[in-house]
């Protein structure tokens, strides 16, 4: 087994369902932990980031690189 072989293993893991899964939890676990550090003050935007992060890892990496209008930047 050469290491493209392990590396289409991984690939494939990651977009099987438990590995949907392990991502889920770890993508909430560490926005949980940012609110419970910040006070829930950004709160928002860590529920957005983590709606990123998801398609990001997801698979679907075209919908979280594509700003929506909620995402725009505030001045």
């Amino acid at each position: 087994m050469g290491i493209d072989d392990l590396v289409n293993k991984a690939k494939d893991a990651l977009h099987g369902e438990h590995g949907e899964q392990a991502s889920d939890r770890g993508i909430q676990g560490a926005g949980d932990g940012f609110d419970r550090l910040s006070g829930g003050r950004f709160a928002e935007h860590t529920d957005g980031m983590q709606e990123h992060a998801d398609r990001a890892l997801g698979g679907d990496a075209d919908a979280a690189t594509a700003q929506t209008q909620d995402d725009a930047p505030r001045h």
